[in-house]
């Protein structure tokens, strides 16, 4: 083993250990915290194994030779079971233990046949060539489930963004990023080992990787946990738990469908209430809080989330970040055309409609108007204050 390889292989294994313990003695671990938990305890001793594969030194362990091919099964679980929770997907806690069963299969094969596959040559360890295909087999497995939960985590990651911007007006300050480099990570692993099975790359991949997920994973807080207690959020798994509920309420009558069904709404009701929304949005302006939420608008109006919803998507065409978004273009666009709001910047006039950064300002003012704020200033012909 080089001096490098000692260093990368000693250090990896430290810096796994102590993000372990530091993320268990974090206070008031959520369930995504424990999953994290035990990937790190899990991927700690899968980097001890690697380790010792790559240098040779496996060679001379019979009772651990063999044991590091259960481990790149465990990986795919953990990753989808991270962003399921981290996300609030969640519905069926124990029931996603099964997505460990490949693991535990592998397990209990190697049990049965490492004590016999694995033979003594000058002082060190082989596996007989009589098993060469159970170990192509078992290769060609944890390849696909690493692909295959990539792919579910990105699937799971997207319902995560349509939950947002079905629920938050403003959703500067929410960052996916996280969870997508997470699963990238994970996948520029995968490539590695699909195209590069070099122990030594593979190390240090892995170990960049924990070190990101564990420093990160222990500063991420969640989405939906972590919102002032004065707005109204709902975790998706709630959400799709009351239209299911809805659903199995309804009566099953031969009558014509219509766009509210799953929710029992008559036209006539989602009619009244999005007359009753659009009321509340010109005359409380609503959309001149910048946290507003799908439940503070569901609250004010008495509906369920899962209806209003329905009525907005439906009725607006439009998400729930778009209806809001576009009451405060309107209004900005209002604001504009009044003499005495020029003395101001157009960016404090939209901090005055609801927006809470430029960005969020330019990017929806020019999604919904196809014109830049500024642009459509001067085809107003509106001489503002410049911006400091």
């Amino acid at each position: 083993m080089s001096s490098i390889w000692h260093i990368i292989y000693i250090g990896g294994i430290f810096m796994t250990l102590f993000l372990f313990i530091l993320l268990v003695s974090k206070p008031k671990k959520n369930t995504a915290d424990k999953i994290l938990s035990v990937w790190l305890f899990f991927a700690f001793f899968d980097l001890i194994l690697v380790g010792l594969y790559g240098s040779g030194e496996i060679q001379k362990m019979p009772t651990l030779f063999g044991w590091e091919m259960p481990f790149p099964f465990l990986h795919g679980p953990f990753l989808y079971l991270y962003i399921l929770f981290v996300s609030g997907q969640q519905r069926h806690k124990w029931l996603y233990l099964l997505h460990f069963i490949p693991a535990v299969i592998v397990s209990i094969i190697l049990a049965f046949v490492l004590p016999v596959a694995v033979v003594e040559y000058k002082e060190k360890y082989y596996l007989t060539h009589e098993f060469d295909t159970l170990i192509m087999v078992l290769v060609v497995g944890f390849m696909i489930s690493g692909v295959v939960y990539i792919i579910l985590s990105f699937i799971l990651l997207r319902k995560h963004k349509q939950n947002i911007i079905g629920q938050f007006s403003n959703t500067e300050k929410i960052t996916l990023n996280w969870m997508r480099y997470l699963i990238s990570g994970m996948g520029a692993i995968w490539i590695v080992v699909i195209f590069d099975p070099n122990p030594a790359v593979f190390f240090i991949v892995i170990t960049l990787f924990i070190f990101f997920f564990g420093y990160f994973g222990i500063r991420q807080v969640g989405i939906f946990s972590h919102v002032l207690s004065s707005h109204e959020v709902f975790l998706l798994k709630d959400l799709e738990a009351a239209e299911e509920v809805q659903e199995r309420s309804l009566v099953s009558e031969p009558t014509e469908k219509v766009k509210y069904e799953k929710t029992r709404l008559e036209e006539s009701e989602a009619a009244y209430f999005h007359m009753k929304l659009n009321t509340i949005m010109k005359e409380q302006k609503c959309y001149q809080d910048p946290e507003l939420t799908l439940g503070d608008l569901a609250k004010i109006l008495d509906v369920h989330p899962v209806i209003l919803s329905q009525i907005i998507n439906s009725r607006e065409e439009k998400s729930f970040y778009d209806y809001v978004n576009t009451y405060r273009v309107e209004a900005f666009k209002e604001l504009l055309s009044r003499p005495e709001s020029r003395q101001y910047t157009l960016l404090g006039l939209a901090f005055e409609c609801g927006f809470n950064s430029k960005t969020s300002f330019n990017r929806n003012f020019k999604k919904i108007t196809q014109l830049s704020p500024s642009a459509y200033a001067r085809q107003q012909q509106v001489v503002f204050k410049p911006e400091a």
